[in-house]
């Protein structure tokens, strides 16, 4: 159980994130097509995926659970803005600040 849960839980927490990183912060992708955004939507999951298992195998020393998942999951979920940013930045589309009216 703990295996598959490694497996899928990158996958389930990227969406997750990644909606409330794009929908909720004060953040546009500026420029590109809508065909360049979604590649650069499905990069930067793949970018998460592979820092989180890179993150899985480095803290798995702590634990199963602490270290394997709970610790990785908190570093990843902490670097989401940065992978967002190279996945959409290697396709054209910037990931800029948005000033919000007060």
């Amino acid at each position: 159980m703990l295996e598959l849960m490694t497996k899928l839980l990158p996958l389930m927490i990227f969406w997750l994130l990644i909606a409330v990183y794009l929908g909720g912060w004060p953040v546009d992708l500026r420029g590109g097509t809508g065909v360049r955004q979604v590649i650069g939507l499905l990069l930067s999951c793949v970018l998460f995926v592979v820092a989180w298992k890179l993150l899985h195998a480095a803290f798995l020393g702590f634990g199963e659970v602490l270290g394997g998942i709970v610790i990785t999951t908190f570093i990843a979920a902490a670097l989401l803005p940065a992978i967002a940013w190279l996945g959409f930045k290697m396709v054209g589309v910037p990931v800029a600040k948005v000033n919000p009216a007060h």
